[in-house]
């Protein structure tokens, strides 16, 4: 008779296929996980989550949808009652209940598929209450060894309703067989958080699969009407403050201070509450028409291949923004800022350019560099795709993974 594989669940709770989840998919789509494991993934059900899903799983991924529920969800639904339930914090206390419902959700799903090891992919810690509830449902389900990843910085106790959940995570974190983080830098914070012991959180640089073609990037920039023989720098991220794009649009304008005969033009996609602010600073700045804000983006790989730098302009929270990984597999060079795991990345110098957070002119003069050099933005984008195909592709994470998983389940 043929060995039975291990059966390995993976959990993940996140709106849309994206982000973070981008490994998770690698993962699951691997030869060699699928050929080590019988594979499941359970997620939170909604419908932008399954259409991300069915675009990034190759055929034959098993999946099933949970139907769990997030307190901001039903303050979504409920529209200015729900803007008063936020005010007197009810919706604070309203999600440890729906963590609460969603343990018996999660323990069937669970114990149905009888899972070996389970994979627990968060946003970041404590991240979604759900993924909490998932380490407790995986332990009454029978499994052997329970991996959270966390993929941004550990929120500390710096505030009554975190040190209020300290007994919650010493709970979660003695389930918990070992934690995962994308960098050391994060690693090294969620230790510190969680107070755990020596070898409880591991490092392992996430894996990213870089999706199809389509366009050209001529006609990409043609498209977005970016002025022949522009230099092209770009930025992708949700317009948060955190993202320090207010910097990336100052060191526009400190590049074009630098560099007057050369044409510059700066392409910001995503959504978020800074886009009016941002605009407003732009024009105050004089580089209101040297800056493109495009919303959402159909085909992303598209967009970053029409770039000529990519630039990284985050202020913290960060952990190893899969991002710069994707603008390296396009041999993209990229301008990043010395923040969480952005310098285990990014080799100064070599295979990219590291300045600080919050610095605009160093970040204007980094681009001015580039901008200025096309060999040397040449140069550097061939020794990031190198660095890339030699350590973060999909590959080399489902290995080291594979391995991790072997260990837990000989341990």
């Amino acid at each position: 008779m043929p060995e039975t594989k291990p059966r390995l669940l993976f959990y993940t709770d996140c709106p849309f296929f994206a982000g973070c989840e981008n490994m998770v998919a690698g993962l699951l789509n691997s030869a060699e996980i699928k050929r080590d494991f019988e594979t499941l993934l359970v997620y939170r059900g909604c419908r932008k989550y399954e259409e991300g899903a069915a675009a990034r799983l190759e055929g034959g991924v098993q999946r099933e949808p949970a139907l769990v529920f997030f307190a901001d969800d039903l303050a979504a639904a409920l529209g200015p009652l729900g803007k008063v339930m936020r005010a007197l914090g009810l919706v604070t206390a309203l999600k440890y209940f729906f963590a609460l419902l969603a343990l018996p959700v999660l323990f069937f799903k669970f114990r149905r598929f009888r899972p070996d090891i389970v994979h627990i992919n968060d946003g970041g810690y404590p991240g979604a209450y759900s993924c909490l509830t998932a380490v407790f449902a995986a332990r009454l389900a029978g499994a052997r060894a329970v991996v959270f990843v966390v993929n941004n910085i550990a929120v500390p106790y710096d505030r009554l309703s975190r040190r209020l959940e300290r007994p919650l995570d010493r709970a979660v974190a003695v389930r918990v067989s070992v934690f995962v983080t994308g960098s050391a830098y994060a690693g090294e914070k969620l230790a510190a958080t969680l107070q755990l012991p020596p070898g409880k959180a591991r490092s392992m640089p996430n894996g990213v699969a870089p999706r199809a073609l389509k366009d050209a990037p001529a006609a990409v920039r043609e498209r977005l009407g970016v002025p022949a023989g522009a230099v092209v720098i770009g930025n992708v991220a949700l317009l948060d403050p955190r993202k320090g794009h207010r910097y990336l649009v100052e060191a526009l304008a400190a590049a074009r201070a630098r560099l007057p005969g050369v044409k510059l033009a700066l392409l910001i996609e995503g959504l978020g509450p800074e886009r009016a602010a941002l605009e407003e600073l732009a024009a105050g700045l004089g580089v209101g028409g040297e800056v493109k804000f495009l919303g959402r983006q159909e085909n992303i790989f598209d967009l970053m291949n029409a770039f000529d730098i990519f630039a990284l302009s985050s202020t913290g929270m960060e952990d190893f923004p899969n991002v710069v990984l994707e603008a390296m597999s396009l041999g993209k060079p990229v301008i990043g800022t010395r923040v969480a795991g952005v310098p285990e990345q990014i080799e100064d110098g070599s295979t990219g350019l590291l300045v600080p957070p919050g610095d605009a002119e160093a970040l204007g003069a980094a681009i001015a560099d580039l901008a200025a050099n096309p060999g040397r933005r040449e140069a550097l984008g061939l020794a990031g795709k190198a660095r890339f195909e030699a350590e973060f592709t999909c590959g080399r994470a489902a290995e080291r993974y594979r391995e991790l998983y072997r260990g837990l389940l000989a341990a």
